[in-house]
């Protein structure tokens, strides 16, 4: 175990929670957080509060003092106002206390001077007793594997997947959990960071790294405090990095220094340290998503070459734009693959790249799986986007193409054009059938293209570094 990952292990991994500031109304916080707990939390939950002492809140004894918790705590949810918060953090550190995580506003970034202060004095409170302090100003932590959940209004996903997000902003962080739950390639571990008086973006980004569950490290990033280091640690790890940077703007950078009280850089500034480290760059948070869905791929193309197989033509038109203004090439298959779709599709469905089934697909799902199988094995295509009928067969769509990713080594991405309100119930299943089985979806094939580059990207990343590591 490295040194992140040992520090950081009573924050992610706590086998003891108080809950300081529990609250017996239903309509509080302190209520809120407990019941999440309770709900979920597979490790033992103290409760806080000296005004409740000795009564039961959902069946859990209250305590006056986190002095009388008769065993050692890994992590204390501080659920009060922020004048309090630097004597709740001695007591917490005079009590053995491993980590804490301080939820209230009202420092940095909206108190100015005072604010500062009282965050010198999180930090200085870490820095003499080793205790992680996540916050203030935050909305905690996420480890959908031991059911710990402090992020109240996400939708957390229903097991914990391979990708970890570390998140300046508490309702991106919301955000970001129920996107992965609905669209099912999973977060595993999440971390709303706030201000970061004393455990930062850095700490975060260096325990994922060591992590061996995380598997894809996404971040939405406000402000770097220590950039040498923050550059240092993402040359050090082959793991695919994907952010979005806010604040870009002259004015998006006054609203990040009343958001987290943080300095960002500009957008020129970040295109070069991107560079430099390897990191794909998101320009939107819905990209960050798809991007970071797409790195979680197990499969990575080997080039620059794509299929296209489609049922509605005007998507494949897009499409191919969208893979040659991105770099990427939309090849014409080998004479031998055109033949062999020639022989399985109506004489006027196209033969060339992209392959367009047309309507009569929708008559024989067969189609599907005898020209895909066609077309992914072709020696001049490198990764396929498959684009499914609108509303019909959604479901059998996805089974074809399952079974053919399991059978191959060329990444598959999928194109939507069924906007998600429109045959609902077969477009989730569809949608929870590729995710299951790690086939990326996206909704219309622009995105699907970026996914794709974003995979090709990360293979050109990882030769890169490799290579730096043996010179």
């Amino acid at each position: 175990m490295g040194k992140a990952a040992e520090r950081l292990k009573p924050l992610f991994y706590p086998n003891t929670v108080a809950v300081i500031g529990a609250s017996d109304d239903p309509v509080r916080l302190g209520y809120f957080y407990l019941k999440s707990l309770a709900s979920s939390f597979k490790g033992t939950v103290y409760l806080i509060n000296s005004r409740l002492a000795g009564r039961e809140i959902l069946n859990r004894k209250c305590y006056a003092s986190i002095r009388e918790i008769p065993e050692s705590v890994d992590l204390a949810l501080l659920i009060v106002s922020a004048h309090l918060t630097l004597d709740v953090l001695r007591e917490c550190a005079e009590s053995g206390v491993k980590a804490a995580i301080v939820f209230a506003a009202g420092f940095a970034e909206s108190m100015g001077e005072k604010g500062r202060e009282v965050e010198s004095g999180i930090r200085k409170i870490s820095e003499e007793t080793g205790m992680v302090i996540v916050g203030p100003n935050c909305l905690g932590v996420v480890n959908v594997s031991v059911g710990l959940n402090t992020l109240l209004e996400a939708v957390i996903p229903e097991e914990p997947g391979k990708i970890s997000f570390i998140s300046h902003s508490g309702s991106l962080t919301d955000l970001f959990l129920t996107l992965s739950s609905k669209r099912g390639f999973y977060v595993g571990k999440a971390v709303s960071s706030g201000n970061e008086a004393a455990t930062t973006l850095n700490d975060y980004l260096e325990y994922f790294i060591e992590d061996p569950e995380t598997g894809v490290i996404a971040m939405y990033i406000e402000a770097i405090r220590d950039g040498r280091k923050f550059l240092k640690l993402c040359r050090s790890t082959t793991k695919p990095l994907v952010a979005l940077k806010a604040g870009r703007t002259e004015t998006g950078r006054m609203a990040a220094r009343s958001h987290t009280a943080a300095l960002a850089g500009s957008a020129e500034v970040w295109r070069g340290v991107c560079r430099q480290a390897g990191i794909i760059q998101a320009e939107t948070f819905e990209e960050l998503y798809d991007l970071a869905m797409a790195l979680a791929c197990p499969l990575r193309p080997k080039g620059n070459r794509v299929g296209i197989v489609t049922g509605p033509g005007g998507p494949a038109v897009i499409a191919t734009d969208a893979c040659e203004e991105l770099g990427l090439k939309v090849p014409r298959l080998t004479r031998e693959s055109r033949k062999e779709i020639g022989k399985i599709l109506p004489p006027f469905a196209s033969t060339l790249n992209p392959i367009d089934l047309t309507a009569t697909a929708l008559e024989d799902i067969g189609l599907y799986e005898r020209v895909l199988r066609v077309v992914v094995s072709d020696p001049n295509v490198d990764s396929l986007i498959v684009i499914p009928p609108m509303l019909k067969q959604l479901v059998d769509v996805a089974r074809v193409i399952v079974e053919i990713v399991r059978e191959q080594d060329k990444p598959v991405v999928v194109a939507w054009t069924t906007p998600p309100m429109l045959g609902a119930s077969q477009y989730i299943e569809a949608l929870k059938l590729l995710s299951r089985n790690q086939v990326p979806s996206f909704f219309m094939p622009e995105r699907a293209a970026k996914a794709l580059l974003a995979m090709l990207t990360q293979t050109y990343i990882e030769k890169k570094k490799k290579k730096a590591e043996t010179v």
